[in-house]
């Protein structure tokens, strides 16, 4: 029977309990970040949509050669695209678990015929304890995302 016991291979209850001990210690580390990872993968997401969604009503007003209009609802993270020239929504957005902290821009965003705002400006935007600022360059239309 010396033989047998020599050729077995496996582990001992003892082996067996340090290693569940070593993978919960691990996974209770872990587990306390994911989240504020899924808030932050979120959250960008959302600035994200926001941005392309600015992008979008520059194209638009440059393509269409038309006035396009974005207007903010700081309550929440909500804004629509108009086209002015037929008053139509081209985008929309609402986001209830962010909302907008401050604005420059009291009157909305406007993309001229040539796809450039009529004033520059930026936005800070909260979700959850995620904050990021958004700024839109005059002239050139650039927009730049900051995580705050």
């Amino acid at each position: 029977m010396n033989k047998l016991m020599t050729h077995e291979k496996g582990f001992t209850l003892i082996e067996q309990l340090m290693i569940l001990l070593v993978l919960s210690i691990l996974l209770s580390i872990v587990g306390e970040k994911v989240p504020n990872i899924l808030e932050s993968a979120e959250a960008k997401k959302q600035v994200n949509i926001i941005k392309q969604d600015l992008q979008f009503a520059s194209y638009t007003a440059f393509i269409k050669k038309t006035r396009v209009k974005v207007e903010i609802h700081p309550q929440h993270v909500s804004y629509e695209v108009i086209d002015q020239n037929g008053d139509k929504v081209i985008a929309s957005n609402q986001h209830t678990k962010g909302f907008i902290k401050h604005s420059t821009f009291s009157q909305g965003i406007h993309f001229n015929v040539n796809g450039h705002p009529s004033s520059g400006g930026s936005l800070i935007i909260q979700f959850g304890s995620q904050t990021y600022k958004l700024t839109i360059y005059l002239g050139s239309g650039r927009i730049n995302v900051q995580k705050q």
